[in-house]
């Protein structure tokens, strides 16, 4: 395997989606065997105690490479947490050229044009061919599958649980500082930023964004909590623009095992592909489904919501665990702006 193509997979993998944009990978090459591990800078925060936001972000990773070297001819032997005793080194792919490997890979095609929307209202239908062109890329990755709320008490559960998690995001100070921290605010509400999450990529209204800018204070915060600021968010951010569009889905994994948590970030991976293939744009909402695991240390006041929540999930999707909802409409045209990365030289390993 030359350079050349070397580079290219990890431009694959690192044009993956991860949680606020932290881009937790670490790579390093032996020969033709790639190592991709979890990065111990960017993992661990709050959300991410038992590493699930860095575990579907490096099987987000590890499906773009595998889908980008396929399109190449080459086949990917993978072994998962290969040492019991490195949390953080989650998988060694050994790739090897597939004479016989003549496949077209369409979803190659969509891993530089995929990204996160997050304005609204989106238009519809999601029509019966695509949900069913969607299901079959999350079963693609054993054990995964997607919910689809269908009848209105479904519907009206799933958002029900998504605007209480986005909401606890607002009303725990623990939550509340790992999501404004991650707000580079000093790009500006009009230019990118190559890592972390870009104001202009937020589609707050222009109005509000003096008032949100303040927010990141913990004092403003209270403050603005005591007048019932963050049930206004939690509609705003999650129960308005999904009433407003027309497709609600939920990635069901079989347990939360690290294993399975991976493998649901490899079938993430391949929906979103597909979505964007479909001409479809996505928001993610992972809120609901990391809250609801149990692993999230947050203060003993919302502990009680929190377990509310898990509850109301499992209703929602069992047997399984319900971990992250997408959000799916038709957009007129895409994001002005969009979420940027890193050099590849700063995830560790040049080819």
């Amino acid at each position: 395997m030359d350079r050349h193509t070397k580079a290219g997979i990890l431009r694959a993998g690192i044009a993956a989606p991860s949680a606020d944009n932290s881009q937790p990978w670490r790579f390093a090459w032996n020969g033709d065997d790639l190592d991709l591990g979890i990065d111990a800078d960017r993992s661990g925060r709050v959300s991410d105690t038992r590493y699930v936001l860095s575990d579907l972000a490096a099987g987000a990773c590890l499906e773009n490479m595998i889908i980008h070297a396929r399109s190449l001819g080459y086949v990917a032997d993978l072994q998962t947490f290969p040492h019991h005793d490195d949390g953080l080194w989650v998988a060694r792919i050994r790739w090897r050229r597939d004479p016989e490997c003549d496949q077209v890979e369409p979803l190659a095609d969509a891993i530089e044009r995929r990204q996160t929307d997050r304005s609204f209202p989106w238009r519809g239908p999601i029509t019966t061919a695509t949900q069913a062109r969607l299901d079959a890329q999350a079963r693609e990755i054993p054990g995964q599958r997607l919910y689809w709320p269908q009848a209105p008490h479904e519907k009206k559960a799933a958002l029900s649980v998504i605007r209480l998690a986005e909401t606890l995001r607002f009303r725990s100070p623990l939550l509340h500082a790992e999501l404004f921290s991650s707000i580079r605010f000093a790009a500006g509400w009009h230019t990118a930023c190559e890592e972390g999450l870009a104001p202009a990529t937020l589609a707050v209204e222009p109005p509000l964004r003096p008032v949100f800018q303040a927010m990141r204070r913990p004092a403003v915060m209270t403050m603005l909590n005591r007048l019932g600021a963050a049930s206004v968010l939690g509609w705003r951010s999650a129960w308005l623009p999904i009433r407003l569009s027309p497709g609600l889905c939920l990635l069901v994994v079989p347990s939360t095992a690290r294993s399975d948590v991976l493998a649901g970030g490899r079938a993430l991976q391949r929906v979103w592909l597909q979505a964007t293939l479909d001409g479809l744009s996505v928001q993610p909402y992972a809120a609901a489904g990391v809250l609801s695991l149990g692993f999230v240390p947050v203060e003993p006041p919302f502990q009680q919501p929190l377990s509310r929540l898990g509850s109301a999930l499992h209703d929602l999707c069992a047997p399984g665990h319900g971990l992250v909802f997408l959000r799916l409409g038709h957009v007129r045209s895409a994001p002005r702006t969009r979420s940027g990365r890193r050099a590849p030289a700063s995830f560790g390993a040049s080819p």
